[in-house]
């Protein structure tokens, strides 16, 4: 789990209070089923969330410095300013539905990011020469690609939590793949 800094600012001294909200970190999956009235079909509604934090944005966050004033009655007030790093988080989200088969597997992709790291190196001094620096510096870029794949396998249970259908009484054959009609134009 992550946290999200935000804060208020009171009379008191010492006056800024921090306060903390938590934010769900990785994947989460929701699936809503609906068993169909044949009593082998289920339709899934399923919605695939990924939170990622990717570090903190100290830019934007020197726009907001909350600044306190400490002081007593009798004595100077002192301004205190602190700077609060401001987080920064990539959401995905993939909502979709389906119809499939009692224990048939849907399988779900989409999900894809890309991080692109770039490096910068150079001999201090010699690298900032003019002509000559380029031989003392060097640049690199490194991509990284990744992609989410769910498998999800509905099964039908009674209360009791047992399987409603065996693979002798299914409808369908469930050791080979279901003939796709062409797409005609």
């Amino acid at each position: 789990m992550g946290g999200l800094l935000t804060g208020t600012q009171t009379g008191q001294p010492g006056g800024f209070q921090p306060q903390t909200a938590s934010v769900p970190l990785g994947p989460i999956l929701d699936v809503v089923p609906y068993v169909s009235a044949d009593g082998y079909s289920i339709q899934m509604t399923i919605i695939t969330q990924i939170t990622e934090f990717l570090g903190y944005d100290t830019a934007t966050a020197q726009q907001f410095l909350p600044t306190v004033v400490i002081g007593t009655q009798t004595g100077p007030s002192t301004p205190i300013t602190s700077q609060l790093p401001l987080p920064i988080f990539r959401h995905r989200e993939v909502v979709s539905s389906c119809i499939v088969w009692d224990g048939q597997t849907v399988v779900l992709g989409g999900l894809l990011s890309e991080n692109v790291s770039k490096t910068k190196d150079k001999v201090p001094m010699l690298g900032d020469l003019p002509f000559v620096g380029r031989l003392f510096r060097s640049e690199s870029s490194k991509t990284q690609k990744k992609n989410l794949i769910i498998f999800v396998t509905p099964k039908i249970i009674d209360p009791a939590g047992n399987p409603v259908h065996t693979m002798d009484n299914l409808p369908y054959d469930p050791n080979r793949v279901p003939p796709q009609a062409p797409l005609v134009k």
